[in-house]
């Protein structure tokens, strides 16, 4: 009867430790990289796969399926991209000050 137990027992923990060691990062990093797209806005500074530095100057989401699409400004010149292609973030958006705020001020 020990046997039996062992027997499944030591392949049921090799499992767990491979999916906590391996699969369970690659899923978390995943999520994080999604999340980090879909928080991405006009204005913001991106670093992309090919290592351009740009700032986002559209963002392109199609009425039918498909991928999003960014159109990046690389200092003079526009470069249409996939939002995948989008590696990290490295300076947000400036924040606008709303119009009204700015008539009541001026």
């Amino acid at each position: 009867m020990e046997i039996v137990i062992l027997a499944i027992a030591y392949p049921a923990a090799i499992v767990v430790l491979f999916y906590l060691a391996f699969l369970r990062p690659v899923q978390q990093q995943q999520k994080r990289q999604r999340q980090e797209l879909a928080s991405l806005r006009e204005g913001d500074e991106v670093l992309t796969q090919g290592g351009l530095v740009a700032v986002i100057k559209e963002i392109r989401v199609p009425e039918e399926q498909g991928p999003t699409e960014l159109v990046l400004d690389l200092g003079g010149l526009e470069v249409r991209a996939v939002a995948t292609a989008v590696v990290q973030r490295l300076k947000p958006a400036p924040e606008r000050e709303p119009a009204a705020l700015k008539q009541a001020r001026g």
